[in-house]
């Protein structure tokens, strides 16, 4: 089970770092927490809600992933696809908090991410993890249950199993965008 969640969070991570080159340029200082990023069949996403998901010097870079998960989702909300299963697995693997005292590179990123975001949005840096793990579990149980509906239960015994069924993910959400292409507006490049 741990594998097929850390395959879903790659995917999660692999789409939403989609579009993270040259952002051309603009800089999000440009830009109010109010202004509209693009527009999903009508869903606006705003500049507000980037910052709070990236550190600001990767929030315009993330605007096209971002685009890509909010597509999914709508999509398998519209389906009527259950997340719950999903939702509760994606849950309880990121709640643990980031620790200050810890020699783990990769907490120690998380943590000074999770402080840094913190204090851009004046919360608790507890207050701001929980909510941020509220936004993108939901996201991932989405994506996670809309590429299973789609692909079928990923069969993941080895790293090259995990990349091939995240390339078949990947490109089922590049036809998904492709399909929709008319739906999506991107308005800050």
């Amino acid at each position: 089970m741990k594998r097929i969640c850390l395959c879903i969070i790659s995917l999660f991570v692999s789409i939403s770092l989609m579009g993270c080159g040259s952002t051309g340029q603009s800089s999000i200082k440009d830009y109010n927490d109010d202004d509209i990023a693009a527009i999903v069949n009508g869903k606006e996403i705003t500049i507000g809600k980037l910052r709070f998901l990236y550190p600001d010097e990767k929030v315009l870079g993330n605007i096209e992933g971002t685009v890509k998960a909010e597509l999914v989702m709508q999509e398998a909300k519209k389906m009527h696809l259950d997340v719950s299963d999903n939702l509760n697995q994606t849950n309880k693997t990121t709640l643990t908090f980031p620790s200050k005292d810890t020699d783990d590179p990769t907490e120690k990123t998380n943590r000074e991410f999770v402080d840094s975001q913190a204090q851009k949005f004046g919360m608790e840096p507890e207050e701001y993890y929980k909510k941020y793990v509220e936004t993108t579990a939901e996201q991932i149980a989405y994506i996670n249950a809309y590429t299973k509906k789609m692909l079928g239960k990923p069969e993941v015994d080895n790293e090259k199993g995990i990349q091939e069924y995240n390339n078949k993910a990947n490109d089922l959400l590049n036809e998904l965008v492709a399909e929709y292409k008319n739906e999506i507006e991107i308005l800050i490049k």
